[in-house]
């Protein structure tokens, strides 16, 4: 995904067994429900058809909460085809695509601060960006503009 991706706050056209549907970008103000859904996924040592599909059965319902978060599926529709679990794995891996910025495996920093998502928010709202607005960013788009403002404050 490009950046215009990320700062428009787009969606992935996807194809669900024979359903049209969106696979959306997470928003800032729904990241605590959706981690704490996906949270198994992004535990994952790599993502592919192959390491997700064992997790579909036992995962199903962290599954379905993420996708009724982050896809235009219905709630039917994914009744009806919860015995797929192909298909299922390939819509994960779709859900992670676009939100790469959640699934992105975190590098470990060796004299990080501890900081907060306060401070992040205040930081960029000291940067210019009202608290909706930043509430309203997807996660992606929140990610670059808190590098592009370090930068900034760097130079």
């Amino acid at each position: 995904m490009n950046d215009f991706f990320f700062f428009n706050n787009e969606s992935l056209p996807y194809v669900f067994v024979d359903q049209d549907i969106e696979i959306k970008q997470i928003q800032v103000k729904n990241l605590n429900r959706f981690a704490q859904f996906a949270d198994p996924i992004k535990k994952l040592e790599r993502y592919s058809i192959e390491t997700i599909t064992p997790l579909v059965e036992p995962q199903m319902l962290n599954i379905m909460g993420t996708c009724s978060l982050v896809t235009t599926i219905s709630p039917e529709s994914f009744k009806e085809n919860v015995h797929q679990p192909t298909a299922l794995a390939e819509l994960v891996l779709k859900i992670i695509e676009v939100n790469e910025a959640f699934f992105k495996k975190e590098e470990k920093e060796t004299d990080s601060k501890d900081s907060s998502w306060f401070e992040a928010f205040a930081y960029l709202i000291n940067h210019g960006h009202r608290q909706d607005e930043v509430m309203n960013m997807s996660y992606g788009a929140f990610l670059k503009y808190l590098i592009a403002s370090q930068r900034v404050d760097h130079q």
